[in-house]
């Protein structure tokens, strides 16, 4: 079977058109909604603690949405070592 290769998410909504965004996202979103439940019902069970449920949901979302594309490229480790001064 042919890999199919999926444009990154960045790509995909910066040439989206704007009446495209609502039916693009809603599906991720049903998704998210549907785990989120079920992280919240494992800590009030105590499978997971609060914190490692707000991990959980962080991350998530994080993959999910794209967090690594949206967030994480935008700032390359580059530019914060050329912003970060120098102690000496």
């Amino acid at each position: 079977m042919a890999a199919t290769v999926t444009p990154s998410l960045v790509q995909q909504f910066a040439s989206m058109k704007p009446a495209d965004f609502a039916a693009t996202i809603e599906p991720k979103w049903q998704v998210a909604q549907r785990l989120v439940k079920e992280i919240q019902g494992a800590v009030e069970k105590g499978h997971l603690t609060p914190l490692d449920g707000a991990r959980t949901i962080s991350a998530v979302a994080a993959t999910l949405f794209g967090y690594d594309e949206f967030i994480l490229r935008e700032i390359s480790p580059e530019t914060l070592l050329a912003s970060t001064p120098s102690r000496r």
